[in-house]
């Protein structure tokens, strides 16, 4: 059966359990900056929430700008091995690359050097997850977030060009209906490892029925996806909101 998670923070934890999910994605750049206590804290939350967190996104914290001539491989290889230690002791396996602020492309830069310089940042990223147990997958976002890596297309690319066992490729379902991309853009590309959805309307979470969910759920199933599948979206009321979402999106999932 698709697992299906919830996109919040700690606080949360207790909410999104009692509406149904089988998981919680937490955001990294929170969690990294937490000090001992309260990441203590934070565990005991979870626990007592009796929800797990596989998979986590954020990866990044906005004020680190990956592809600022400033910003040195040291700075960020410090920064991740902190962060994704704290993800593996949250029982996590996933981590998130979307971080569009953080990856933007200055105005001085080329694209080209920017895209070798942003490469290099992800095989380094990729390297470091490897030794923590984790594996980064990457989050095409839409040109209103970032001015890098803004389709399945461009994401692909990037997996190929770090050509790094730990660097996978992520679909969020918003930025695909933003972008105007075909779902089945899943299926010519070879698949993904990790998968947001939210609707395309105003990014709530979606509990009614949107023919983009089926393409997109039947080239995930085409491609053999065992992945989880993560709600990044707004809601007023999550403990309605949210077993409704669960429903329809499982429903789906099967016609597909």
């Amino acid at each position: 059966m698709l697992k299906i998670g919830f996109c919040a923070k700690p606080d949360q934890a207790a909410a999104v359990a009692a509406a149904g999910f089988d998981y919680i994605e937490l955001p990294v750049n929170y969690i990294a900056g937490l000090n001992d206590a309260d990441f203590t804290a934070c565990r005991q939350v979870l626990a007592d929430a009796n929800i797990s967190a596989p998979a986590f996104n954020l990866l990044f914290p906005k004020q680190m700008q990956l592809l600022e001539a400033g910003t040195e491989d040291r700075e960020i290889a410090d920064y991740l091995h902190a962060a994704l230690e704290r993800v593996r002791e949250l029982g996590g396996t996933t981590a998130v690359f979307g971080s569009g602020k953080s990856r933007n492309r200055p105005d001085a830069l080329a694209y080209g050097e920017a895209f070798r310089r942003l490469t290099q940042v992800t095989r380094l990223t990729g390297e470091i997850a490897e030794q923590h147990g984790v594996t980064i997958v990457i989050e095409p976002l839409n040109r209103g977030e970032t001015n890098m890596i803004n389709s399945l297309g461009e994401g692909a690319c990037l997996v190929a060009a770090a050509n790094h066992p730990r660097v996978k490729l992520l679909a969020d379902y918003y930025h695909i209906a933003v972008e105007g991309q075909p779902e089945e853009d899943i299926l010519r590309l070879g698949g993904i490892a990790h998968a947001h959805i939210a609707t395309r309307e105003g990014r709530r979470v979606p509990t009614a029925v949107d023919a983009g969910y089926a393409r997109m759920f039947s080239a995930m199933k085409q491609t053999g996806y065992t992945g989880l599948l993560s709600i990044e979206g707004k809601t007023d009321n999550l403990a309605e909101d949210g077993p409704a979402a669960i429903r329809m999106l499982r429903s789906k999932w099967e016609e597909a």
